[in-house]
């Protein structure tokens, strides 16, 4: 008889302490996501040595790419929460099978960037602005991302799903091994070291690529043969519709978010601009260190969404809502310095950045309106991902949509250009927007939608099961007559 290979049963999750478990998955998570603004870092570091025009292509590449990364998304966060939900409840047989899923979406979003790739990169670059050189560069970068967009599919949606298991480490080893080899590639390939070609822009995407492979293969192995909580087999890549159903229904409202992102931060960037340069800087550094400081708060938010997945999963609605509630205070312990450095020592901050005196001036201001919103935004950012971990993806999606294009942008428009307030009428736009989701998200999770969302989405799982069943069972018995 062949030996079954045990698996690795994630305890503390859906019993003990809470705090140990918040911490457990929150710790790796924050470290990828600072490894993953690495990632980004390094590439902008050595294509910056090849010039302004490559990195102008760099950076136009890297928008047009947040359309890939809306699709990838989806189906990653779908399979996140079907995964807590069925380790959650101890159906690993389950679990096993969303995972195949995630295979087959992976595959299908791939097939779907080819002819984007082949048809559609220059006329959506075009679209962007791009023009002369800054469109080769930026092309050539896309053309090599989305031929291979399998490699980034596969590796987001295998670590979301070990994510969901309870594993948050396996997939921070997986980052750290891309990251360091990153390091290595990005210089040989964009600079041509060697025996090496020199492919410029191009070179950033080919590290990228072959980073994330060895990355996968990693997650593969540690899948097959290596102490998991989900197991791979081929078997679980037979199509199962109502599960790859489930996948996309939860994943489409967690797309919407990121696309609601992107529109808000482009009207956003039109306004900035139009104050100049120096404005344009200042909104720059603020973003980027703004950006930072969310880097903690998606650790804890990720963290929140595993638990309220996984303890809806074992019928324990209570132990879900506590874990939101302790993760929002977690991060609001690491935010009260923060907010401190932000009010007094703005002007040191910015200038560490960049040495000119109306940049400093501006940013500082910037920096100090950003620090009083700071704990409406940690509401924010924890109670979305903890509803999204709870199935209810479409809620979090309305709140968004509201903050952020409803509030922010014509806010942000009116005070700065109706009351003449200019770059501070931004500031207070985006104030204005973190507040509102802020008291939004908080008052729809204290409302406990969320858990009727739950019982919905399991519900439609459990009749799609037995409708599934029920077919299976036609089919033997009339291959059997």
């Amino acid at each position: 008889m062949a030996h079954q290979r045990k698996r690795k049963i994630e305890k503390g999750l859906v019993d003990g302490e809470l705090s140990h478990s918040i911490w457990k998955l929150a710790g790796p998570m924050m470290i990828a996501g600072a490894l993953h603004d690495l990632f980004s870092m390094v590439d902008l570091f050595f294509v910056g040595k090849l010039g302004h025009i490559e990195v102008a292509a760099l950076a136009i590449a890297g928008t047009t790419m947040s359309v890939l990364m809306m699709l990838v998304q989806g189906i990653a966060v779908g399979t996140m929460v079907l995964i807590a939900h069925f380790t959650g409840e101890k159906n690993y047989e389950m679990s096993d099978n969303v995972l195949g899923q995630t295979f087959i979406w992976s595959l299908i979003g791939a097939s779907i960037m080819l002819p984007v790739s082949f048809f559609l990169v220059e006329p959506i670059l075009k679209l962007f602005g791009a023009t002369g050189n800054i469109l080769v560069y930026a092309a050539d970068y896309l053309r090599i991302n989305f031929n291979y967009s399998l490699v980034i599919f596969l590796f987001v949606g295998i670590s979301n799903a070990l994510q969901g298991s309870g594993d948050a480490r396996t997939p921070l080893y997986a980052l750290v091994i891309g990251n360091v080899l990153n390091i290595i590639l990005d210089p040989l390939y964009i600079m041509g070291y060697g025996p090496f070609p020199a492919l410029g822009v191009a070179g950033s995407a080919v590290a990228t690529v072959l980073t994330r492979g060895v990355g996968i293969i990693y997650l593969f192995i540690h899948l097959l043969f290596g102490h998991s909580t989900i197991h791979f087999k081929i078997k679980y890549l037979k199509p199962i519709p109502f599960l790859m159903k489930r996948i996309v229904s939860i994943g489409f409202f967690a797309s919407l978010q990121a696309l609601i992102r992107e529109i808000s931060f482009l009207f956003l960037m039109r306004l900035v601009t139009s104050f100049g340069a120096v404005t344009l800087a200042a909104y720059g550094i603020g973003s980027r260190l703004r950006s930072f400081i969310m880097v903690p708060g998606f650790g804890f938010a990720s963290a929140a969404a595993v638990l309220v997945g996984q303890n809806l999963g074992a019928k324990k609605p209570k132990r879900a809502e506590k874990a939101a509630w302790r993760a929002l205070r977690y991060y609001e312990f690491l935010l009260t310095p923060i907010v401190i450095i932000f009010l007094f020592f703005a002007p040191t901050l910015v200038g560490f950045f960049n040495n000119n005196k109306e940049v400093i001036t501006i940013g500082s201001s910037f920096l100090r309106y950003l620090a009083i919103t700071f704990p409406f935004l940690a509401f924010s950012l924890v109670f979305s991902q903890a509803m999204n971990g709870a199935g209810d993806t479409r809620t979090p999606t309305i709140i968004n949509a509201i903050g952020q294009l409803i509030f922010r942008i014509p806010f942000a428009y009116f005070c700065a250009l109706v009351l003449g307030l200019g770059y501070k009428g931004i500031w207070l736009g985006i104030n204005a927007s973190d507040i509102v989701q802020g008291i939004g998200m908080t008052m729809v999770f204290r409302s406990g939608h969320w858990k009727k969302a739950f019982a919905r989405h399991k519900n439609k799982l459990l009749k799609d099961d037995r409708q599934m069943a029920t077919s299976l069972l036609d089919t033997e018995t009339s291959s059997l007559n």
